[in-house]
């Protein structure tokens, strides 16, 4: 007969311990709404301000009478304010997928604060909250002076570089802080491939949330929950 798989003995805790960090993290993704909407405000603004100058200018070439070179003259390859359009469009696309980010990185950090033993108080889930906002501010501001691929590249390196550096600090572990970075790695990558296929964005995300829940069952699959409730430890 197969042996049965060792059932993971995390620390002991407190069945209200680990309800009130439960909470504590649903709470929080709700207020991190609160600087994503400023975002998305400033991203409609600058949208509009760009298109009323673009307006102007194109008044101003009409009432030039230069109609005629406008349309004869070949078009850049790279046009500032097409890019810039398409980077408040990816602003757009992407904060409405900012609920599953946040999420996912703060489930990695209360599993590894559950399993590991580790303490970490909401300054700095929040910390990290706000570090992840930032990616989305970074976007919008990029996205008005680079391509939007390269606008995306840049606003993950930076928060994700923010956050792994923050997280080696606070998990007290190098191989724990590689987790966080493989997971912002390829969580930036597969959200990247959903704005991108945008006849498939539903069908990619669905899949991609399919092959979250699986990961987190196959991780947590071992750890017995009722000795972190019970706050006792769990028998081998």
């Amino acid at each position: 007969m197969n042996a049965e798989p060792p059932v993971i003995s995390a620390p002991a805790r407190s069945r209200s311990q680990v309800t009130v960090k439960l909470l504590l993290i649903g709470i929080l993704v709700l207020l991190l709404h609160v600087p994503l909407n400023l975002v998305n405000n400033l991203r409609q603004e600058r949208s509009a301000n760009r298109e009323a100058a673009h307006a102007r200018q194109a008044v101003a070439v009409l009432v030039r009478g230069g109609e005629d070179r406008r349309v004869a003259a070949p078009e850049p390859d790279y046009n500032p304010a097409v890019a810039a359009a398409e980077g408040y469009r990816m602003v757009e696309r992407s904060l409405k997928h900012s609920v599953l980010v946040l999420t996912l990185v703060f489930t990695a950090f209360f599993l590894f604060e559950t399993l590991a033993g580790l303490r970490l108080h909401a300054v700095h889930y929040g910390l990290v909250g706000a570090a992840l906002c930032l990616f989305y501010l970074a976007l919008l501001a990029l996205g008005e002076v680079l391509t939007p691929g390269l606008a995306y590249v840049g606003a993950a390196v930076a928060s994700s570089l923010l956050i792994v550096c923050y997280s080696i600090s606070i998990l007290h572990s190098y191989g724990r802080a590689s987790s966080i970075a493989v997971l912002l790695a390829v969580e930036h990558s597969v959200l990247y491939v959903v704005l991108r296929m945008e006849d498939y964005a539903l069908l990619a995300g669905t899949a991609a949330l399919f092959a979250a829940l699986a990961g987190l069952m196959f991780f947590t699959r071992n750890v017995d929950w009722f000795a972190q409730e019970a706050g006792k430890e769990a028998a081998p």
